[in-house]
């Protein structure tokens, strides 16, 4: 049996909180469908919640440096995914080809913070 660590559980609520808010467009999407009969996905939501996924990012990242896991993944997506949400939330009106580049920007970089946290959690 394994031995559960504060640092373990950090980076498993950590993960699990990236994992959900990216899957809470597709999720909410269905509701909205059984609900109503429309089928209604806001792409925008990742970007909405971002102070969860900085909550998130935040516990996997003290996770992760307490058990001194090798953390180049975190390195490279935890910066993109800060400057791309500040971008996104500092603009008032930006071109729709830049928000929408920043936007796949920062759900790519959610996504890769996810697969650390994946990784990390076999190590």
């Amino acid at each position: 049996m394994r031995e559960r660590s504060p640092s373990a559980i950090l980076m498993v609520v950590g993960t699990a909180i990236l994992l959900l808010l990216l899957l809470s467009p597709v999720l909410l999407a269905v509701v909205s469908l059984l609900a109503s009969g429309e089928f209604l996905f806001d792409y925008l939501l990742t970007a909405e919640l971002g102070l969860v996924a900085c909550v998130g990012a935040l516990s996997l990242t003290i996770g992760t440096m307490a058990r001194r896991i090798p953390a180049m993944l975190l390195f490279i997506f935890l910066p993109v995914m800060l400057v791309t949400l500040f971008i996104l939330m500092a603009l008032s009106d930006p071109s729709p080809l830049f928000a929408g580049f920043m936007l796949i920007l920062y759900n790519l970089s959610l996504i890769g913070l996810a697969f650390h946290g994946i990784n990390s959690l076999r190590h």
